[in-house]
């Protein structure tokens, strides 16, 4: 039996995606901020809750120096194909790591 292990101390999508750490699929979140109209977004979550991982994770999806499709690949927005055709690796993204 392979042992899944847990991202602990790591927070960055590209890093636990590609460790094979265990990971609890947020990426529909995506597809919900494509379709929604707001001209901006507040992640509010408690401490420890995965906000800096859900950055990071929007960063790999629409930077467009990113080759982001094998991340996302077996995950929920990879089902919606008007956000992998239209939107994946298509913006500018500025993010601090």
């Amino acid at each position: 039996m392979k042992r899944i292990s847990l991202p602990i101390g790591s927070s960055g999508f590209q890093d636990i995606r590609k460790s094979g750490n265990y990971y609890v699929d947020k990426t529909k979140i995506i597809s919900e901020i494509i379709r929604d109209n707001a001209r901006g977004i507040i992640f509010t979550r408690p401490r420890r809750f995965g906000k800096t991982t859900v950055q990071s994770m929007l960063a790999s999806f629409f930077d467009i120096r990113e080759d982001s499709e094998e991340l996302f690949r077996r995950l929920d927005v990879y089902d919606d194909k008007e956000a992998i055709n239209n939107w994946m690796n298509k913006y500018p993204v500025i993010y601090h790591k």
